[in-house]
């Protein structure tokens, strides 16, 4: 592979690559959504494709690639796994990111005050405080930290916990129809 690199110029060895190994890296994108139990159809093979692609020629990764170390289908298959796992990653965090914006949102808007609202077994006195803190009195975390005397990353960790626990709380409850009790 490296002697093939210096003859041929990169867009000539990547369009080289791709034409001849472009059904194995499809069957390998079958493969691994199929591990993970996600959807599959054409539209989604076909953008992970890409994503791949884009990951073997931004890195560089041809020129990397040495056969004695592992066969070309290995390779291909560890490439493949990571875009998916990082592309199911950014799907997570943009979930997780959109509810609690979501949740913070109709907090503020909904409660003017936040500590009626929520039952008192719910979360720990440190987590309201948080909570209060950070919704109710828009404290930044740097501030609630500071008025706290807590690490920011111990008041951003509380906050995250306390509001999946008021997520689930109520998500629980208005999916029932069931009455919240405050």
């Amino acid at each position: 592979m490296k002697q093939c690199l210096s003859e041929k110029s990169n867009s000539d060895i990547y369009n080289d690559f791709f034409v001849d190994h472009t059904s194995l890296i499809k069957r390998t994108i079958v493969s691994v959504l199929k591990k993970f139990n996600s959807r599959m159809d054409s539209t989604v093979v076909d953008d992970i494709f890409q994503n791949v692609a884009l990951k073997i020629i931004k890195n560089n990764y041809l020129e990397r690639y040495d056969s004695a170390k592992a066969k070309l289908s290995s390779w291909i298959y560890v490439i493949v796994e990571t875009s998916i796992i990082d592309d199911i990653r950014k799907q997570k965090k943009h979930k997780t990111e959109t509810l609690d914006e979501t949740f913070t949102i109709g907090v503020v808007t909904h409660f003017y005050n936040v500590r009626s609202y929520i039952p008192k077994s719910l979360l720990t006195e440190r987590q309201m405080e948080v909570v209060f803190l950070t919704i109710e009195k828009e404290l930044s975390i740097k501030e609630a930290s500071t008025f706290l005397s807590l690490s920011e990353s111990a008041v951003r960790c509380m906050k995250h916990q306390a509001l999946r626990r008021l997520r689930n709380y109520y998500t629980k409850f208005d999916s029932y129809g069931g009455s919240h009790d405050h």
